[in-house]
C-alpha cells in the first residue's frame, strides 16, 4: 500500500481502516514513507486517528499491535509540537505493562523537558502527576541528554 493510497483512503473514511494497520505493522517501507512525509508536511488529524485506533487495537486482548507501531505513531504525534499532546503519548505508554516498559519516555517531551515539565504541572490528573513525576525522574537520570537528537535522526523503530 501507497502513502498517497493511506493518506487517500483516511481523507475519504475520516477513519484508520485494517488494511493501513496492516501495512504500518507489515512494511517498513510504509513506516519510513510515514516519518519522511510527517517531517515534511503536518496532518494531525491523521496521527491522532492512527494513534487512536492503535491504542484501541492494543487494549483488544484478541488483537496484536506492536510497540513499535505504537512508537510510530507517537513519534509522528511528537513531530506535530502541540504540548497537549503529551498526555496522549502519555496514555498510550500506560496502555499495559509491556507498553509501559517499552515506549521510549523520550518521546513524552518532544516539545523540549522544561516546557513539557511546566505544561504537566498545569494538569490536574492524576495521569498527569504521574507524567510529569515520570518526566522529572527521567530527566534527573539524563534520559533526555540526546533529545534533539532523537527527533533528527530515523529512530530504530521506524
Amino acid at each position: 500500500m501507497s502513502l498517497e493510497a493511506i493518506i487517500d483512503e483516511f481523507e475519504r473514511s475520516d477513519s484508520i481502516p485494517t488494511s493501513i494497520i496492516d501495512a504500518i505493522e507489515n512494511d517498513p517501507d510504509v513506516r519510513h514513507q510515514l516519518a519522511v512525509y510527517f517531517s515534511k508536511y503536518k496532518n494531525r488529524n491523521f496521527v491522532l486517528a492512527l494513534l487512536d485506533t492503535l491504542t484501541f487495537m492494543r487494549k483488544d486482548p484478541g488483537s496484536e499491535v506492536s510497540g513499535d507501531s505504537l512508537m510510530l505513531a507517537c513519534y509522528l504525534l511528537g513531530k506535530h509540537g502541540q504540548i497537549e499532546d503529551c498526555m496522549k503519548i502519555w496514555e498510550t505508554k500506560t496502555i499495559d505493562f509491556d507498553t509501559y516498559c517499552y515506549i521510549d519516555i523520550q518521546l513524552l517531551p518532544f516539545a523540549g523537558v522544561q516546557k513539557t515539565i511546566d505544561y504537566l504541572k498545569t494538569q490536574t490528573t492524576d495521569d498527569a502527576k504521574r507524567a510529569l513525576e515520570y518526566v522529572i525522574a527521567s530527566s534527573k537520570a539524563n534520559d533526555f541528554k540526546n533529545l534533539e537528537q532523537y527527533y533528527k535522526e530515523t529512530p530504530w523503530f521506524i
